[in-house]
């Protein structure tokens, strides 16, 4: 028997167009602060690990082994640091550097250092209290924060010579081999070392996302602004993009120029946007190549270029301070972070959940141990008061017996309350190492958001792992954030 056609007003859109709780968690974009859409006229990317991903293990280590050479050549430090090899898990984002001491550090939202290395040594509890017992002021020259994962390989180099030269015996001066590492990676930029052999063959150092087009071509459908703001040369730029737009039929044969309103390169970020209000004007690149592409120039011309401002535009990047920070602070521009770390850090989450339940499950009976402990110590202390108040002897007796018998029972639970911390303490730190075995999470840090959560969810109004997470979404939608919950709401 044939099914009767359902009428078109009456199908199950639900079915047809799934929840968010069923996208893909890697493929979720997460909100901070709510955002509508249609409010929104331009949206800005920035180049590097945003609309470019780069391949880390070939990046970083190109990174690193450059720096090695150019300290060497440049520096004068000993060619023997060239035995120095890579660990790509050793330095996370978030982290901040004490160049005074040269010790890096893991630090709670609250800005309370939770574990520390000097080069890459853990320091001992002894030695952390060096933080705990002072004020630990971010703003100083003397602490570097780890923003980018271009950062990684400059930091794990600079932690790894501290350690060459002090089993040496030598007396390292932090701060100089900081700044020597730090000029050196920045040499190996402006120089076109790195670049150079990025463009020679950007297949083995960039990832493609063939959705990527798709992605502009609905926001452009939308009717929105479309421009890129990065702190790349012009050159660079193109490289990177005619690789990502390389012709194919997901692109119908269109430059990479096509799909944007504006290109601004040589931005110098983030004084392209500390200069607002003052009208700084661009130098034009080629208009018959690239139509729209300037090299320079500030945000305040930027704006009156697209024809929108402030939260009028969204801008997506991965810098926590020279892309979301100083855009949503100075500009008050709408943010949306990158962080290509998420997949990893949900996949983990995901593998966990088992181990996380258990460890919920010995901490809800920790807590009704220690309310039983409570009890019996307030009726023992009741009972000890009798005792001492000059009773009766059979009195005393009873009370006695029964402070013997609750002192019983109190070691009972106070012995299973130490098995419970046991177990807790062991999935915990397996829970940690399966995450990253120095550092634990990126985005907590034990039952706190660490100091990177913190800014993520500080400085962002969204964030995800790639911009085209945004095609799972309407042109109308409404980003919501989530219920900020007190504790006692919970």
């Amino acid at each position: 028997m044939r099914r009767k056609k359902q009428p078109v007003d009456q199908v199950d859109l639900a079915a047809l167009f799934p929840a968010e709780s069923r996208i893909p968690r890697v493929d979720r974009v997460y909100v901070n602060r709510n955002l509508r859409l249609p409010s929104i006229g331009a949206i800005g990317f920035d180049l590097d690990h945003t609309l470019a991903h780069y391949d880390p293990m070939q990046v970083e280590e190109l990174a690193f082994r450059t720096t090695q050479k150019k300290l060497v050549e440049h520096k004068g430090y000993p060619a023997a640091i060239a035995s120095i090899r890579y660990d790509p898990e050793f330095v996370i984002r978030g982290l901040v550097i004490d160049k005074t001491h040269g010790n890096i550090l893991k630090m709670n939202y609250h800005n309370y250092v939770t574990r520390a290395f000097h080069g890459r040594r853990e320091l001992g509890r002894s030695l952390l209290k060096l933080y705990r017992t002072e004020q630990v002021s971010l703003s100083s020259d003397r602490f570097v924060s780890v923003d980018t994962l271009f950062h990684l390989p400059e930091v794990y180099l600079y932690l790894s010579i501290i350690d060459f030269l002090e089993e040496r015996g030598e007396t390292p001066d932090f701060e100089k081999i900081y700044a020597d590492v730090r000029e050196m990676i920045d040499q190996a930029h402006a120089d076109g070392s790195l670049k150079s052999r990025i463009r020679e063959k950007p297949s083995r150092y960039i990832r493609t996302d063939p959705t990527l087009p798709a992605l502009l071509d609905q926001f452009r459908a939308w009717g929105k602004k479309l421009f890129v703001l990065t702190n790349s040369e012009h050159y660079y730029t193109d490289v990177l993009l005619s690789y990502l737009f390389r012709r194919k039929r997901t692109t119908r044969g269109r430059h990479w120029t096509d799909y944007f309103d504006l290109v601004v390169c040589d931005a110098c970020k983030p004084g392209f946007f500390e200069s607002h209000g003052e009208r700084i004007v661009p130098k034009k690149l080629d208009e018959s190549r690239h139509p729209g592409a300037f090299s320079g120039g500030n945000v305040t011309y930027l704006e009156e270029r697209l024809g929108f401002s402030g939260d009028q535009i969204i801008y997506f990047g991965d810098h926590t301070y020279g892309d979301i920070l100083m855009a949503k602070k100075i500009s008050g521009w709408r943010t949306a972070m990158v962080v290509e770390e998420l997949n990893h850090e949900l996949k983990v989450t995901q593998t966990l959940e088992p181990k996380v339940r258990i460890i919920g499950g010995y901490s809800e009976e920790r807590e009704r141990l220690d309310i039983e402990r409570a009890a019996i110590e307030r009726e023992r202390a009741a009972l000890a008061g009798k005792v001492d108040a000059g009773t009766t002897k059979r009195t005393k007796n009873l009370c006695g017996a029964r402070i013997a018998f609750l002192d019983k029972e109190l070691r009972k639970r106070t012995d299973a309350v130490a098995e419970l911390d046991r177990k807790i303490g062991k999935l915990w730190w397996e829970c940690q190492r399966t995450h990253n075995r120095i550092w634990g999470p990126l985005f907590r840090e034990g039952n706190e958001t660490s100091r990177f959560g913190h800014q993520v969810k500080d400085f962002a109004c969204l964030y995800t792992s790639k911009v085209t997470n945004f095609l799972h979404y309407p042109s109308d939608h409404y980003f919501r954030s989530p219920l900020d919950l007190m504790a006692h709401e919970l």
